[in-house]
């Protein structure tokens, strides 16, 4: 018995170079497929037919991107929470039930002062900290004399008119339409005596 031949039958092992070229172009073929449909997944492009020109339409995109919610707040009645409505003097608590938990009443009680911002400290406080405080979006930082010496230098009314209409990332009055143009300019003196 020990005639029998120890050929590629009995290891199991095929050695035929035309199997192997097959299962070699299998295998570059599946990886190809899989590298295109990879590609196609990561990019997201598809073919546009006649059905994708609608969805392209200033219309349909319009549609898409518009806010989902759109909150109305009715100034004739009280959007005090229940809870806070506890602390109101008798004649805010006949107010209608709340709209809106949480939102600014329409009319503040009696000596309650009012949100708005006093002057330029309380401007730069209720406003322009949020970016001039730490840096952001290459604001200049408060108070950094070697960041606010070129821009002193340029005047103080073209600061003004950066701040009120806005300039760069910086958004005109900082992002708030309510302020007043001179509350604006009183943040910028402000700002330009903590520079100094």
């Amino acid at each position: 018995m020990s005639d029998h031949s120890h050929g590629s039958a009995s290891t199991g092992k095929s050695s035929n170079p035309v199997q192997m070229a097959i299962a070699i172009a299998v295998g570059a073929l599946g990886l190809i497929v899989g590298i295109y449909l990879l590609v196609q997944f990561a990019v997201g492009t598809r073919a546009i037919g006649a059905g994708d020109a609608k969805a392209s339409s200033p219309e349909a995109i319009a549609k898409r991107i518009a806010p989902i919610v759109n909150l109305a707040v009715d100034p004739s009645k009280s959007p005090v929470p229940t809870a806070a409505a506890a602390a109101l003097p008798a004649t805010a608590k006949s107010a209608p039930a709340p709209i809106v938990a949480m939102a600014i009443p329409a009319a503040l009680p009696a000596g309650t002062a009012a949100a708005k911002p006093a002057g330029g400290k309380g401007t730069f406080e209720a406003v322009c900290t949020a970016c001039h405080g730490q840096g952001i979006a290459g604001a200049p930082k408060a108070g950094d004399k070697a960041a606010w010496g070129p821009r002193i230098a340029k005047g103080s009314a073209l600061l003004y008119e950066h701040a009120v209409k806005g300039f760069n990332a910086m958004p005109a009055k900082g992002g708030n339409p309510a302020i007043a143009d001179a509350d604006i300019k009183a943040a910028v003196d402000y700002m330009i005596s903590m520079a100094k």
